[in-house]
């Protein structure tokens, strides 16, 4: 599958470059400052930087639209009347609908929801399709995600709080751990860097057995002995992890149904079918 990437940000330039990274197609990045999207294929001589979105556009199979929500949606009103019916427009704009896109373009509007951990080429990527999405393509551009993570079928209500756990997740978990380091601090026994090597070691740690396959429940098994001093710290903590993303959760949904939509026209333009 041939992949054109539209903004070379954080998401569009990590995307770039892990494609570019698995496999030796020709990658085609376009973004409106040149030297960015030129910074992110600096080693990579299967980027191709284009100078516009209409030469991007051409060779390839999907166009990937990584840029902010108003950029994103004053751009589709140009070119998705210029997107081929057989082509994916896949964006990780994730708080406009996929009905509101199909109005824009002949093209198959995808929603993708990546995380930081494809730089690493692992980690859940989020996926969801419109109800009529051709099969040859979904199967093409799940082969070509499978390369950088784990794509994972979702429907477009479960995009919040799933994006919440896979592309959030790890901010919100090294949120978690540097307050644990700040309070192993205060107990005065070490120094707080020393905490979070500790804690970066467990969790590289931590990763590697539920790669074996262990299960979360085992691992709380196999070190909570009762009476002992784990079953100790596990009670004491009672309610409070469940409270805290809880609370996460209802305010990220919160926002993202009031504070960060991107106000759409109505009625939206369609296009020329002829």
């Amino acid at each position: 599958m041939q992949i054109g990437i539209i903004g070379t940000g954080q998401m569009g330039g990590m995307l770039a470059r892990a494609f570019a990274e698995t496999a030796p197609e020709n990658v085609y990045v376009y973004n409106r400052s040149r030297a960015k999207a030129e910074a992110v294929a600096a080693g990579l001589t299967n980027i191709v930087v284009c100078d516009d979105w209409q030469t991007l556009i051409e060779p390839v199979d999907a166009v990937f639209l990584c840029t902010k929500g108003k950029d994103g949606l004053d751009l589709v009103r140009t070119m998705g009347p210029k997107l081929r019916r057989e082509q994916l427009l896949v964006t990780t704009i994730s708080n406009i609908d996929l009905d509101r896109w199909r109005e824009l373009t002949p093209a198959t509007p995808v929603k993708l929801i990546p995380s930081l951990t494809q730089t690493v080429h692992r980690g859940i990527i989020l996926l969801s399709y419109p109800r009529d999405v051709d099969g040859a393509s979904k199967s093409a551009l799940e082969n070509r995600l499978c390369t950088i993570g784990n794509p994972l079928i979702i429907d477009e209500g479960q995009v919040r709080v799933c994006s919440d756990l896979s592309s959030c997740g790890p901010a919100f978990l090294v949120t978690v751990c540097q307050a644990w380091a700040k309070a192993a601090a205060q107990t005065g026994a070490l120094e707080r860097s020393t905490a979070e090597m500790i804690l970066k070691e467990m969790i590289v740690g931590l990763a590697a057995l539920l790669d074996a396959g262990i299960s979360f429940d085992d691992i709380v098994s196999r070190i909570r002995v009762p009476g002992g001093v784990t079953d100790r710290g596990i009670l004491a903590m009672e309610n409070l992890p469940l409270h805290l993303f809880s609370r996460l959760h209802a305010e990220t949904a919160r926002y993202a149904q009031t504070g960060h939509r991107v106000p759409i026209p109505d009625p939206l333009p369609m296009y020329d079918e002829s």
